[in-house]
């Protein structure tokens, strides 16, 4: 009785731990320009806010003409939850691309990308500060992360999922756990 007793308890206590990296990826919360925004001026500068605090070492932001080139880029600049990314390179009216790539704290990977058009060719201006936050997608166009080995990419769309399904698992063991202790309870004369 008091193996099965500690056989629940472990069941118990090991539920949250498998399902809890799932909650700490990291999401892109807000972008200048925004996605889909259209811009009478080209930007200075991209600048993504996400949920989590990122490393500058695993941070990349990408921004590629409709052509796929890449735009000539300074050096980014990532303080706490916000990625700044110069843009250096003449921009002509047209559709650009920018993706990312961060890990989570986790050491998930998250990518997305989102685009903007400028709508005329002018001196750079920076765009006002949206804080609705954009859709993302995974992207081919940025490189993977060192730190992370491949196949081990993770874009945020299955791990909440997965967690789901294993809580669900956990309450069906404990709920046939606890049926077994009473039943056994039962018996007893």
């Amino acid at each position: 009785m008091s193996r099965l007793l500690t056989v629940a308890v472990t069941a118990m206590a090991a539920v949250p731990l498998v399902g809890s990296p799932a909650w700490a990826h990291n999401e892109l919360r807000s972008a200048t320009p925004a996605e889909d925004a259209r811009l009478s001026a080209p930007p200075e500068q991209v600048v993504l806010r996400f949920a989590e605090r990122l490393d500058p070492k695993f941070t990349t932001i990408a921004v590629s003409r409709a052509d796929g080139s890449t735009i000539a880029t300074g050096p980014l600049q990532v303080n706490g939850t916000q990625a700044v990314q110069p843009l250096t390179d003449a921009m002509p009216a047209g559709q650009y691309t920018v993706a990312y790539r961060v890990v989570s704290l986790d050491g998930h990977p998250v990518q997305g990308s989102l685009s903007f058009t400028v709508a005329a060719t002018a001196t750079p201006l920076n765009s006002p500060i949206v804080t609705q936050p954009p859709a993302t997608s995974p992207s081919p166009d940025v490189p993977p992360s060192p730190a992370v080995a491949a196949g081990d990419d993770d874009s945020g769309t299955g791990g909440a999922g997965l967690t789901v399904v294993l809580a669900a698992a956990g309450a069906v063991l404990m709920a046939g756990l606890g049926m077994l202790l009473w039943r056994r309870r039962a018996a007893r004369p």
